[in-house]
């Protein structure tokens, strides 16, 4: 199922990267010509004696709340978009992902922060939990990037990672809100991590070799195909297809071609499996240079009865 974008949605901690993402925010608002929502979440901390919000019994949530819209309206001064300020209290990811979930389809924006060691491993970081809980797509942005988002028209040089579940496929509704008209090129990649199916009849007039070269190169011809047809707006297109491990792969792509933007699926998994194996899409949260954006799988493709982590 396609993805539309008829929102943009900032997720602001106030923290030093917050002018970065509504920068970004804002001007993809103004070329969606879309709403765009500041969320801003206060995890209100819990009294273990009398299991009560401490905000609520020290009367501060009204001041916290009044706080949060005024430190909001300082950050949009004069912005020229239409745009609506949301405050929560409770836990970052969880209010971001009620708040997302009762608005028409957005694109939310969020900053890496770089944690690492153990608060990783046993919690994640907040932008990569968000990955995980939203069922919209999601730019992160590198604040140490070398990009202008003042000055923002569009990213020239995008980098998709392909895999066999086609959820890149989504993009394409997006493509012309995310790329500038002028000097786009979008590069595509799918890492081989084991030898291709052999879907050839005659076994015995071909070596394994040249069967494995035969699979790949009509691998990258359908993919190919597929670029043209779903990013027929931009001009240059690229394609590699190559054995390797996808987040590797990905970023040395990405380092070539000096790519502005890495596109990524997200795949519902749980924790443990995460603990131990990791993923493309967290390896190229944490190690990539430039933007990433996330896009989740169709609803129709999770499986039913289990739990979102």
């Amino acid at each position: 199922m396609p993805m539309t974008i008829d929102a943009i949605v900032c997720a602001v901690d106030f923290s030093p990267f917050s002018a970065t993402v509504i920068a970004y925010g804002v001007a993809l608002a103004r070329r969606a010509g879309v709403r765009l929502y500041l969320v801003h979440a206060v995890h209100d901390p819990q009294d273990g004696i009398h299991a009560t919000t401490v905000f609520e019994r020290g009367g501060d949530l009204a001041q916290f709340t009044r706080s949060a819209r005024q430190r909001l309206g300082e950050l949009m001064a004069n912005s020229p978009v239409n745009w609506e300020p949301v405050v929560r209290f409770g836990d970052p990811v969880e209010q971001t992902a009620i708040v997302v979930n009762r608005l028409p389809p957005c694109l939310v924006i969020s900053a890496s922060h770089g944690v690492s060691g153990f608060r990783r491993l046993f919690i994640g970081t907040v932008v990569e939990r968000l990955t995980r809980a939203l069922n919209r797509p999601m730019l992160v942005v590198k604040p140490d990037a070398a990009y202008d988002p003042e000055a923002f028209d569009g990213f020239r040089r995008v980098v998709v990672s392909c895999d066999g579940h086609d959820y890149w496929h989504r993009l394409a509704p997006m493509q012309p809100l995310l790329q500038t008209t002028d000097g786009a090129r979008i590069h595509l990649v799918r890492a081989l991590e084991g030898p291709l199916a052999n879907r050839s009849r005659d076994t015995d007039t071909a070596s394994y070799s040249q069967r494995q070269q035969e699979q790949l190169d009509r691998l990258i011809h359908r993919i190919s195909q597929q670029s043209q047809q779903l990013f027929d707006g931009v001009a240059d297109h690229a394609v590699t297809v190559a054995p390797g491990l996808p987040g590797e792969m990905v970023l040395q792509v990405a380092r070539e071609d000096a790519a502005d933007l890495i596109v990524v699926g997200v795949r519902r998994s749980g924790k443990v499996g995460r603990w131990i194996s990791g993923s493309t899409t967290e390896a190229l949260l944490r190690h990539a240079s430039c933007c990433v954006l996330t896009t989740p799988e169709p609803e129709s493709d999770r499986p039913s009865g289990g739990q979102r982590p």
